[in-house]
């Protein structure tokens, strides 16, 4: 009897997502799942993340830089401070830790959102 209690309480532990220690990060797990409930927002950091993944092909020109970089601050501006704070605040975590790991799911799943 016991077994399957601690079997089925593994079970519903392993199915919710990691909880953050870091409350920046947990405040970013959040504004993720905001984004990705509000269809015009989802749609802009779709947008933001393909023209990063475009411009990370190769070197840019200084002039291509700052093109990109003004069309970044137009999309954080679309996503709002919640969500310039929440990417921001991914620059100091470590991959591999708890936070890093939460951090990186939860962008993940947010990119799973938008279309390939």
């Amino acid at each position: 009897m016991n077994r399957i209690f601690a079997a089925a309480a593994f079970c519903c532990l392993a199915g919710l997502p990691a909880l953050a220690a870091n409350p920046k990060v947990d405040a970013a797990v959040k504004a993720f799942s905001a984004v990705e409930a509000d269809k015009a927002k989802l749609d802009t950091y779709c947008k933001m993340s393909k023209s990063m993944s475009a411009g990370g092909s190769g070197e840019l020109s200084e002039q291509q830089e700052e093109s990109m970089g003004k069309e970044m601050e137009g999309y954080m501006k679309q996503l709002g401070s919640e969500f310039e704070t929440a990417w921001e605040a991914g620059g100091d975590l470590e991959p591999e830790s708890e936070d890093g790991k939460a951090y990186d799911a939860a962008l993940e799943k947010l990119d799973a959102k938008c279309p390939q």
